[in-house]
């Protein structure tokens, strides 16, 4: 539970995975409630914040450093590297002249 709770506060610490962690984790069902009801505000982050840290046994200190660094989030599996391509093959691989391909477009008139 910490290390969840821990891996919310460094890669994702949205509102929708906050309170996933709250329901499922707090015993307090008057928060799980009142999560709830309410729609996201940033009270409502701060108040699932805090839950979340009394969960962790985090310090004040410890979660205050947490919520300064910035979120990491790994690159998805489905993100391919473009193979690194030289100047001279970039350039060989653009058409002569791309305009010539284009087809003119009719002029559309209006009636008097």
């Amino acid at each position: 539970m910490k290390e969840e709770i821990k891996n919310y506060f460094t890669t994702d610490r949205s509102h929708a995975c906050g309170v996933a962690l709250v329901i499922k984790h707090s015993n307090r069902l008057s928060l799980k409630k009142q999560v709830n009801i309410h729609p996201q505000s940033e009270y409502m982050t701060g108040v699932i914040h805090e839950e979340l840290r009394e969960l962790a046994g985090l310090s004040r200190d410890e979660l205050y450093e947490l919520l300064q660094k910035p979120i990491s989030k790994p690159l998805p599996e489905s993100i391919v590297q473009a193979p690194e391509v030289g100047i001279a093959e970039a350039i060989s691989t653009v058409p002569e002249s791309p305009v010539e391909d284009i087809p003119a477009e009719k002029k559309i008139r209006r009636k008097k």
